[in-house]
């Protein structure tokens, strides 16, 4: 999402598609006196235009020919992608699109009659994410066909297809270890000095995550390593923005090539963080400059590269960016920095508001408002139906208020859903 122009218009088998107009002379002056006649010119004028770039805009109210629908939709897959979430959103009402922006954890390993399908079935969440400290993985659940059985019965039961993810990076964070043993780290995809070890990775995540049925990974890590000892250990590629852009942009398309929605993390940097962001706000006291020679270059060089799917927002205080607000809850930060000055148009997910820098300060429901007001799209942290009904009351009553509008909440909406098609989740 995301300056996404390449990546929207591939198709799923990696392959693009190209219109060829071809009319006799008869046809043409057919056309020119049907045009003439129905003043409807201006309405095929991008007939054998280039593809726009994904723009979040709201269409146009008028009518379009059935003709120039069909040419448009044959010529940029794009436009028929969102024409596809703009017809989902306008059946969709403000609960269910405020339901959209929750991403939701669950404790323990069953679902019928739980939590986590009251959540899905009722408060119309857009997703949830496996955890292995949640237990959501101990028996029966330590077994494929089980987890993917877990995650079809979950889909079944949502009014939306669900955003499905955890968090596969290898190493210290790895989520199919219980399924698949040991996978390398991104120090050890790094050392291997090819790229195409981190690529190869990637797409074995894809494949096996898959086969549980989750269609999202939090990873890669693009952190960039400046500080010892690391606060993120072999969780991090390497120590100079080249090589994290490189390898983690490999492992990144392993996965998207390969049908699993990706995610950049954790903007905008915790490479020298020297405290953990679960105990605490970490401060990093950069210049703007050595920010953004450093901590910011790998989203600098992925965004037009490799199109990632999300980027996560996370709980980091920059005061060079802004000495206020930890990165997530920032406006600066978010829509300053990585919408307007990255383009980046995707979805971005922020890291769990439960992690103690933002509980610290700020109550579930402030900091979810704060978030989507900063430009985050997708609010990960809550796990119970009273919590998701809290966030939901809290951004209704700011619409009330007008810290937040309508419009805003459908933007993210649209980013959230329009993934979703891109990666087949809605079908």
């Amino acid at each position: 999402m995301w300056a996404r122009q390449v990546a929207i218009i591939r198709s799923t088998d990696g392959t693009r598609r190209t219109v060829e107009l071809k009319s006799s002379r008869f046809s043409m002056l057919m056309c020119c006196i049907l045009l003439f006649l129905s003043s409807c010119s201006s309405l095929l004028g991008s007939v054998g235009s280039a593809a726009p770039t994904h723009v979040l805009s709201k269409p146009s109210p008028s009518p379009t020919p059935a003709r120039a629908r069909i040419d448009s939709a044959a010529e940029s897959p794009l436009k028929a992608q969102l024409a596809k979430v703009q017809q989902i959103m306008a059946g969709m009402t403000l609960d269910q699109k405020l339901g959209q922006l929750i991403i939701v954890e669950y404790l323990g390993n069953s679902y019928t009659g739980t939590r986590l399908q009251y959540m899905i079935a009722n408060q119309y969440v857009g997703g949830f994410l496996y955890q292995e400290s949640n237990h959501n993985f101990a028996s029966p659940y330590d077994v494929i066909s089980n987890v993917a059985a877990f995650s079809k019965q979950a889909m079944n039961d949502a009014k939306i297809p669900l955003l499905i993810g955890t968090d596969q990076e290898g190493g210290l964070v790895n989520r199919l270890y219980i399924f698949h043993g040991y996978l390398p780290s991104a120090a050890e995809m790094a050392a291997s000095g090819n790229p195409q070890t981190a690529n190869s990775q990637g797409s074995l995540a894809a494949k096996w995550l898959l086969q549980l049925g989750i269609n999202a990974d939090l990873a890669p890590v693009v952190d960039v390593h400046t500080v010892d000892p690391p606060v993120l250990a072999t969780r991090m590629f390497g120590r100079d923005p080249n090589t994290v852009a490189t390898y983690a942009g490999a492992y990144l398309n392993g996965l998207q090539l390969d049908g699993v929605a990706g995610c950049l993390k954790h903007y905008p940097g915790l490479g020298a963080i020297t405290s953990d962001p679960h105990l605490g706000l970490p401060t990093v006291n950069r210049s703007l400059a050595e920010l953004e020679n450093t901590d910011l270059a790998p989203y600098k060089l992925m965004i037009q590269a490799d199109h990632p799917a999300m980027i996560m927002s996370t709980d980091v205080l920059m005061p060079a960016i802004d000495p206020n607000l930890p990165a997530e809850l920032s406006p600066k930060t978010i829509n300053g920095i990585l919408r307007n000055q990255l383009g980046y148009n995707g979805v971005v997910i922020t890291d769990g508001l439960y992690m103690h820098g933002i509980s610290g300060r700020w109550t579930l429901s402030q900091a979810a408002v704060l978030s989507i007001m900063a430009g985050d799209d997708l609010l990960e942290g809550p796990y119970s139906p009273s919590q998701v009904a809290v966030v939901v009351a809290a951004l209704k009553q700011a619409i009330q208020q007008g810290k937040l509008t309508i419009d805003r909440i459908d933007q993210s909406v649209e980013r959230i859903l329009l993934m979703k098609v891109q990666y087949g989740i809605i079908k």
